[in-house]
């Protein structure tokens, strides 16, 4: 039986093309800046309650959810501009990626059934995406 622990997702998931070569960080960091930028209700974002650009998209089909938030990252990161991602739970850490390899990033990042944070390095926009397949997109970040 193979046990999910940090080490199998770092050799088998991490450590393979296209996210061996990423920059960790500290995804802890990433998430206090959630909570005290976002409204929260329990654990999750209030997206109601959210300031700047909202938009929502409830995808059903794990395959074409993917291609849409890979799309919607991916506008988003032009040259210049990182993008951090964090997952709430099975990723042992954040990543930061840059524009050059954003697409396929993006796609193998989604394959982890997790929440996914995708946030760009000045804060401008968020994309999440929920293992449920709800995409919820902030732009223009306060």
């Amino acid at each position: 039986m193979l046990v999910m622990s940090e080490n199998y997702w770092t050799r088998t998931v991490y450590g393979v093309p296209p996210l061996e070569r990423l920059e960790r960080c500290d995804a802890s960091a990433v998430f206090d800046w959630l909570g005290q930028t976002f409204p929260i209700v329990g654990t999750k974002i209030d997206w109601r309650r959210v300031p700047g650009r909202h938009s929502y998209w409830r995808v059903d089909d794990e395959t074409q959810l993917s291609e849409i938030a890979t799309k919607e990252v991916c506008l988003r990161t032009y040259p210049g501009l990182s993008v951090e991602h964090i997952g709430d739970g099975l990723s042992p850490y954040g990543v930061r990626f840059t524009n050059h390899v954003c697409a396929p990033v993006v796609a193998k990042l989604l394959e982890i059934p997790e929440h996914h944070y995708f946030l760009a390095s000045d804060r401008s926009w968020i994309v999440v995406v929920s293992a449920e397949g709800d995409l919820d997109i902030v732009d223009q970040v306060n």
